[in-house]
This record gives C-alpha cells, sequence and structure tokens, in this order.
C-alpha cells in the first residue's frame, strides 16, 4: 500500500504554516490535500513518568520538513489481530522510539496558509491496537481522501503503548496511564494550533477505533471531572467498536504485573532504586522490554497493560466511574463542559478478530489470555454466563468461544451500557450498527468484523471499488446528518443506525439487545 510518506516525497510541492513555536513545512499528497507529520505536541517523555506540554518559549527546529515517517512508538510484536497485515502497514516507515509524542495534520485541498476566512471542522483520531500496538501511521487510517471528500482537518495522534504507557504500581509509585495523558496534551494542542492549519478550534471531533474509542471514553470521564473553570478541548465524540464496562484495577491490584516485568528483567522489584534502574535505558534497554513482552515471558496473565484508577491526576476512585455514569451526573458534567454530542457502534461480526488476538489451543487459555484483561473473579463470573467446552474441546471451539467471549466484554455490552446510560441522562447519542464491510477487505472467511470499517470511515478509496466508495460516502453523510439532528431527535435506546448487507442504510432495531444485556447482571451495580 502506498503511504503518505511515499506521496509526499515524490511531490515538490511544498506549504509552510506559522505556529507558536515557529515555522513548519508540510507538503502535498497526490490529492492535492495538505500534510504534515510528526509535528511534536510535547516533550521527549522520561520512561514511566507523565510527559510535559511544550513550554510558551519552545521553538520546532528552524526550516525542517515534516514530510516523514521517521518513527512510531516501541510495542511488543505479537499482535494476533494484525496476522496478514505488513509492519510497516501498521506502524509506517522508521526506527520505534519512547517519544512517539507527535501528531499528523491533513487538511483539506482548499486549504491556504494564512487564510484567517478557513475554519474546517476538525476529527482527531486515536488509533486502536489494545493499547499495546499501532501507530498514527497506519495506513488504514491515512485520512488524505476523506479530507478532501469532507472539507475536514483531520489529526492523527501517537501515544506511549504497552508497559511504556500503561506499567502502574503502588509500592513504588507508579501512577500509570501515560498513554491516555499523552493523547490528552495532543487534544490541547490542538485546540491551541489548529486554526492556524485551517481547523475550527470550536468544532473538534474525538474519533477512535477499537482501543482508541477506549480511549475516547477514558477522556470523556476525564473532561466529566474536570475543575469548574476547565471546558472540554472538544466537543464531540465517536467511539467505534470499544467503550468501558467495568472499574479498571488500581495500582495495588497491577503491582503483581510490575513485579513480574522485574523478575523478567532479572531485577528484585523490592530495590530502593529500583525505578531509576527500570527508567534508564541504557540499564533497561526498550527493545528488551518488548522482547520479553511478546514472548510471553512475564506470565500469559500479566502480557496486556491497560489502563488504572490512579486516584490522582487521570481517573478518580469516588465515585468509581461506572457508578458515576449511571447516576446521570457524568452526562450532565460533559453537556456543563462543551460536549454535545457523542456517536457509538460495533459491528455484527466483531468475535472474529477478537478470537485471533491471543492462541487459544485449549479450554484452559480462554480464562488465561481473559485475564489480561479482568480480574479474576470476574473472569470466573464471566465464564458461567457461557456454554461449557469439554477439556477435549478442539481448538475451533476455544477460539470460537474466546472471540465471542471477548467482544461481548470489550465491545458489544459496553457500546450498549454506554448508550443507555446516555439516553437514560437524555444525553444527545446516536448508535450505529455495520453489516457490510468490503467484501475483498474481509479476513478469512468473510466475516465483518472488528476494525473492517476503517476503511469506510477513513475513506480508503485505493482499497475501494468504486460502488463501495458510493457507500462509504453515503455512510459518512448520513452520520455527519444524523450528529446535526441529534438535538431533536426522540428515538427509543434499541434503535441503531444500520448499515446493512445489503449496502442500505436505514433505522433498524436491535435485536441483540436482550442477549447481551443480559450480562449486565454480573457487575457490581447494576440492576437492570
Amino acid at each position: 500500500m502506498a503511504h503518505l510518506h511515499d506521496e509526499l516525497i515524490a511531490s515538490s510541492a511544498r506549504l509552510t504554516v506559522d505556529t507558536r513555536y515557529g515555522k513548519v513545512i508540510g507538503g502535498r499528497a497526490s490529492n492535492g490535500a495538505a500534510v504534515f507529520l510528526e509535528i511534536p505536541y510535547a516533550l521527549p517523555p522520561v520512561r514511566f513518568a507523565d510527559a510535559e506540554p511544550l513550554p510558551d518559549d519552545h521553538k520546532y527546529p528552524s526550516g525542517k520538513e515534516y514530510l516523514t515517517e521517521s518513527s512510531y512508538g516501541f510495542q511488543p510484536r505479537n499482535d494476533g489481530q494484525a496476522s496478514g497485515t505488513p509492519f510497516v502497514d501498521k506502524v509506517g516507515y522508521g526506527k520505534p522510539t519512547e517519544n512517539p509524542l507527535f501528531l499528523n495534520i491533513i487538511s483539506p485541498p482548499s486549504f491556504k496558509p494564512k487564510s484567517s476566512a478557513q475554519a474546517f471542522p476538525v476529527k482527531i483520531y486515536i488509533h486502536g491496537g489494545f493499547l499495546q500496538f499501532g501507530s498514527p501511521h497506519g495506513v488504514r487510517g491515512q485520512d488524505q481522501f476523506v479530507s478532501a471528500e469532507l472539507s475536514e482537518v483531520r489529526v492523527n495522534i501517537g501515544y506511549r503503548l504497552s508497559a511504556f504507557g500503561f506499567l502502574a504500581s503502588d509500592e513504588p509509585r507508579l501512577d500509570g496511564n501515560y498513554g491516555f495523558k499523552d493523547q490528552w496534551l495532543a487534544l490541547e494542542w490542538v485546540k491551541k494550533n489548529i486554526s492556524v492549519f485551517g481547523g475550527n478550534p470550536q468544532d473538534i471531533t474525538v474519533v477512535g477505533l477499537s482501543a482508541g474509542a477506549h480511549s475516547v471514553h477514558q477522556i470523556l470521564h476525564h473532561v466529566s471531572r474536570l475543575p469548574e473553570a476547565a471546558d472540554s478541548p472538544f466537543q464531540s465524540a465517536i467511539l467505534m467498536s470499544n467503550a468501558i464496562v467495568m472499574v479498571p484495577k488500581t495500582p495495588a491490584e497491577l503491582r503483581p504485573q510490575f513485579e513480574a516485568l522485574c523478575y523478567a528483567l532479572d531485577l528484585d522489584p523490592k530495590s530502593p532504586n529500583i525505578l531509576k534502574t527500570l527508567q534508564d535505558p541504557s540499564l533497561v534497554p526498550a527493545s528488551k522490554i518488548c522482547e520479553l513482552i511478546e514472548t510471553d515471558a512475564l506470565g500469559n496473565e500479566y502480557g496486556t497493560f491497560r489502563g488504572c484508577v490512579d486516584n490522582i491526576s487521570w481517573m478518580a476512585s469516588s465515585p468509581d466511574l461506572m457508578t458515576w455514569q449511571r447516576s446521570g451526573a457524568f452526562a450532565t458534567n460533559l453537556t456543563k463542559k462543551g460536549v454535545k454530542s457523542i456517536v457509538i457502534g460495533d459491528l455484527t461480526e466483531e468475535w472474529y478478530l477478537y478470537s485471533i488476538a491471543h492462541p487459544i489451543p485449549t479450554p484452559a487459555d480462554i480464562i488465561v489470555n481473559l485475564e489480561r484483561y479482568y480480574p479474576v473473579e470476574m473472569v470466573e463470573k464471566m465464564m458461567r454466563m457461557y456454554r461449557t467446552l469439554g477439556e477435549d474441546a478442539g481448538e475451533g471451539e476455544c477460539t470460537r468461544l474466546f472471540g465471542e467471549i471477548l467482544s461481548d466484554w470489550q465491545v458489544h455490552l459496553p457500546v450498549r451500557v454506554f448508550t443507555r446510560d446516555l439516553h437514560r441522562a437524555g444525553f444527545p447519542v446516536l448508535r450505529y450498527e455495520i453489516a457490510w464491510t468490503p467484501e475483498q477487505l474481509r479476513p478469512e472467511g468473510g466475516y465483518v468484523t472488528h476494525g473492517g470499517d476503517s476503511y469506510l470511515w477513513h475513506l480508503r478509496i485505493p482499497d475501494l471499488e468504486a460502488d463501495q466508495v458510493r457507500v462509504a460516502k453515503d455512510w459518512l453523510k448520513k452520520v455527519n446528518t444524523e450528529i446535526m439532528d441529534l438535538e431533536h431527535s426522540s428515538r427509543s435506546v434499541q434503535e441503531v443506525l444500520k448499515l446493512g448487507e445489503d449496502k442500505d442504510i436505514t433505522w433498524s432495531t436491535d435485536d441483540l439487545w436482550n442477549e447481551k444485556m443480559r450480562l449486565v447482571k454480573i457487575l457490581q451495580g447494576e440492576t437492570e
């Protein structure tokens, strides 16, 4: 697949934008869109510490051209969901870095620097990958075509992944959530600077796919508890195939994972200097951390790093985020902070891509790999909600059941619970369902599965046939129209905007509502 990097290098077109940090030089994609790659939004971070925003007197290098995919965040390479995708198409060209705190900006072909009359809508995209994998350079998320079609400024942000973004512990104190806080700094940078790229700072939507959608949900909770005088840096949100459905673990609960990493590195987690040692790349290379994770040297249950309830700077413990969300105070505060609407949805066969996330040869592997994401006691309750496999069950049966369970708890149930809570509070929410994706781009088996809708949302014209381009454009325009009408909508909580198998776009009733919502009975605090 052609990367933006290739198009920019092949073109002699250049344009310069004056930012508060100095001039940045970009190029033009083959369709004329203005493109700037890897613009820093924060200072280079210290490992396992919060990043710092650019100071007011910071200056970008004079004369630098922002045209290349030179780096991506350090990450393990055991991404089962990316099977069959060339690594370069997932992360871009270049080399791994512990400083992926940059963003890619794409403005429509009509953008002209220093034109104060231009104020295009802005969409900020947070890539997926279980919070462990990916890059803003991923080819599926390159937005030159959708920027041109919808006359929008598109921004793709990088953030720290895996252990580098989410290692946490209470002893020693590691607050975690570094990746989420990276994303927050990126949003603030966009709010302050996007106008010089033709964007309207009063019309910003934050968008996330999979782990990116989980991130957007995290960010929405953060916005809902901002100080009285602070407003949201965006006005709308789109969550694609993921959301939060239970309270994350605490740093104390994540201490065993921290200790497992230390033991795998032949380090004593109780050493008084352990944090200083871990933070020193000359003593503990980033590549070594990735190698240990991708070879499961930490143990299967400790190989996936997630967010936590830090109760300090990112997520409060009281009331916990799900109680806060159910109470209606979450939605009320979002409105106060300037968030006007939320879009959320899923695909009909999410289970397939989740089934190949990890090897599941036996029934026992289902439990071990669910414990990557959920507490042991919760996994026990979850397993009782599904069919029981015999000890002699084949790998196909085990893989299918694992995919069904993980997709239910990562996507189908969270999407419905979030919609229910917003609907109850009277907050403008649009839920969608996608039952068709381009046939030639589906995985083996032809499933309409997780992430397959990326080609539609990003209008990836080089990958689509002519009639599929039409469907994608119709879908994008219909969603935008429905968002504008949300304020006057009176649809029920079970109604979804559906892209059907026949490629028609209609309002429909959610036939799986009861089947999926039955699972809430094992969630703490739920009464439905």
